[in-house]
């Protein structure tokens, strides 16, 4: 790897693409979630906080003690983002035992949309990304040669997967069934060895499943909220399911757009093919469709771990590995071009996807409406926060926390009620209203319904946060009129 001139190019560009206007936009309330996740007793924490396992948590609380500005904080996971290209490029190289088909898979996590998200995002996917190429690399050797290291290798990165994100268990069994399934160039007794350290990877993460996991499954997000991503209990709705999953799971792994999913999704399948020849690589096709069937059917559960799309992340790098081997068989064809037309359309997607990325506004700004704040505040102000504010504003807010009231109403049930009674708790004081996850321009029309009493005088909205200063009439505080409004 060291000496592929490509790979460093690689490497470089996905660099490029990761750093630029790294700490730009604010925190989001995901990212401030995730933040605070980490902060005091880290297995308490998460466990109150995320939906994820705890190692994450652990590595961004070590981190933070360094500084906790957007790109200090930000540059952790661009670093693993980073690494995921060359641990793609193993993973390729391994499986595919061909240079150009694992330069190709590093090209495409280097410039896919969500590596490079993910690569900004204060979460844990670049991490998740990572572990689940650097995993079946690792599984990959170990069932060919007959080494300790190896082996060790496979236990250790089974059990971070596992503790990174709770949908790698999927990954992890069905490298487990693999091993123990298909022959392999190695002793049936070393086969045994390998399954063996693949079982105490996971045992190891058991003790921290049990303190987080059954808190977790008690907080996800209702069902309801997400019907559509539930494997439906009859055949023909879940066949149907299936196929359309499959097809936005393709589009999730490289340029979203339906065309693009199903480019790359056929040209996956066409390498899967390529790669049955092989009788060697074919324990690799079964793992890859078993983890996919099996986190299909387990939603049919409506568990929320085993429901969301970014929980089956543990399948992109084989994806890119897969899609590149089909570019890579299409060279005999046309002379080439066609393997050409599909590398420069990596370069396209990945074009289109920066200039929207770094153009159109994204997350919520919380960090100009604060800073609004602290300029146009006064030290006798109230500020009541939105719920679905707190964890921006808590990372954000640098004043006096006795002027502080902390809302325990989310935007999408009636907030409106809970502010008038706020306000009606105090009926002489200026209140800042505070919103930022979830607020939008529905939202904004309802506070039509604040207490009458209260005047709206002052507002600074940026893109989905706003605050929003109430003030009472003065007929109700007894004063003369307020100054003018900003608009």
């Amino acid at each position: 790897m060291i000496r592929d001139r490509w790979l460093w190019i690689i490497l470089f560009l996905g660099v490029a693409v990761r750093l630029y206007g790294l700490g730009e936009r604010s925190l989001s309330y995901d990212e401030c979630q995730q933040f605070w996740a980490s902060q005091g007793n880290v297995l308490v924490s998460n466990r109150d906080i995320t939906l994820d396992p705890p190692l994450f948590a652990m590595l961004l609380h070590a981190w933070s003690l360094l500084g906790r500005s957007e790109t200090w904080l930000r540059l952790l996971p661009c670093l693993l983002g980073i690494v995921g290209i060359p641990s793609v490029y193993a993973l390729s190289r391994h499986l595919c035992r061909n240079a150009a088909t694992a330069r190709v898979a590093a090209l495409f996590i280097a410039l896919a949309p969500y590596p490079i998200r993910y690569s900004q995002s204060l979460r844990v996917y670049s991490l998740t990304l990572v572990l689940c190429a650097l995993l079946p690399a690792a599984w990959l050797t170990a069932m060919e040669e007959s080494s300790l290291r190896r082996r060790l290798q496979v236990a250790l990165f089974a059990s971070a997967g596992l503790l990174a994100m709770y949908g790698v268990i999927w990954l992890a069994l069905a490298l487990l069934a693999a091993t123990v399934l298909f022959p392999s160039s190695v002793a049936s007794s070393d086969r045994l060895r390998v399954a063996g350290f693949l079982i105490a990877g996971m045992a190891a993460a058991v003790p921290f499943y049990l303190f987080s996991l059954p808190a977790q499954m008690g907080q996800g997000t209702p069902a309801y909220f997400y019907e559509d991503k539930f494997l439906p209990h009859q055949l023909t709705a879940a066949a149907a399911f299936l196929g359309n999953g499959l097809l936005g799971l393709s589009g999730f792994f490289s340029f979203v757009h339906p065309a693009s999913a199903l480019l790359f999704g056929t040209l996956a399948l066409m390498g899967m093919a390529r790669l049955y020849r092989d009788r060697s690589r074919r324990p690799m096709l079964l793992v890859f469709a078993l983890a996919i069937l099996a986190a299909a059917g387990a939603s049919a559960f409506r568990l929320y771990p085993f429901g969301a799309t970014r929980q089956m992340l543990y399948a992109a790098p084989l994806f890119y590995a897969f899609a590149a081997h089909g570019i890579l068989g299409l060279r005999p064809y046309a002379r080439g071009s066609l393997t050409v037309l599909c590398v420069v359309s990596l370069f396209v997607g990945c074009g289109v996807f920066l200039y929207r990325y770094h153009t159109e506004p994204g997350g919520q700004e919380m960090r100009p409406v604060m800073g609004y704040l602290a300029q146009h505040a006064s030290a006798a102000d109230r500020i009541l926060v939105n719920k679905d504010a707190i964890p921006q504003f808590r990372f954000y807010y640098q004043g006096d926390p006795a002027a502080v009231v902390w809302g325990g109403e989310t935007v999408i049930r009636d907030y409106v009620a809970e502010v008038n009674r706020v306000l009606d708790s105090d009926p002489t004081a200026r209140f800042w209203l505070v919103f930022s996850h979830g607020w939008s321009d529905e939202r904004r029309s309802q506070l039509q319904g604040v207490d009458s009493r209260f005047a709206l005088q002052d507002r600074f909205e940026a893109h989905r946060a706003a605050v929003y200063l109430f003030v009472p009439r003065p007929s109700v505080a007894g004063a003369p009129p307020p100054a003018s409004s900003q608009p």
